[in-house]
């Protein structure tokens, strides 16, 4: 009777090492994807870190500035679309050093629509942007054409937008800026 007992119970198989290896490395593979993507969303959103809570709010004043002749927010005239909507539009040197600098320009919606698609363009006569950060940028001749990056929403009324960017030369204001393509004076 243990003959036919024995043939009928089946008998435990141990799966193949490749098997067990392959769910391993896969489950493994799945969260290092999953860490990289979730990485990537935090850094494209957050702040550098010589700016982080040293953004101004909407109604403060721009702090003073080791260039001369940087002044507070100026009025620019209605955006090319058309609309109603007025900006302030304000300059910061944050940092300096003998051959570089980084600034800010502040971009404040007070018009009574929000801004879509809003393009700065800043000019330098005797420095070169190496970079910006949380906007779409190129460089051109004399300094750097900033936009509203795609994944950003509209700019609402009283809200505020930053471009921060580092230049090599002296640290110095923009000679030329506009928004939308309508001047605005720093």
């Amino acid at each position: 009777m243990g003959h036919v007992l024995e043939s009928t119970v089946p008998k435990r198989v141990q799966p193949p090492r490749f098997l067990t290896v392959m769910v391993v490395s896969g489950v493994t593979l799945a969260l290092t994807l999953f860490g990289y993507s979730t990485t990537q969303i935090y850094l494209r959103f957050s702040e550098p870190p010589d700016a982080q809570g040293a953004l101004p709010d909407a109604g403060a004043t721009a702090a003073p500035d080791t260039a001369p002749g940087v002044g507070g927010p100026d009025t620019a005239p209605p955006d090319s679309g058309g609309s109603t909507s007025v900006s302030a539009v304000s300059y910061q040197t944050v940092e300096t050093s003998s051959d570089s600098f980084t600034g800010q320009v502040t971009v404040t919606n007070t018009g009574g629509s929000a801004l879509d698609g809003w393009e700065l363009s800043l000019g330098f006569s005797d420095a070169t942007v190496t970079d910006a950060w949380d906007v779409e940028w190129e460089r051109t001749g004399s300094g750097i054409v900033a936009r509203q990056p795609d994944w950003a929403d509209p700019l609402e009324p009283g809200d505020s937008v930053t471009v921060s960017f580092t230049a090599e030369g002296e640290a110095q204001r923009p000679d030329s800026c506009s928004l939308n393509d309508a001047p605005c004076d720093l």
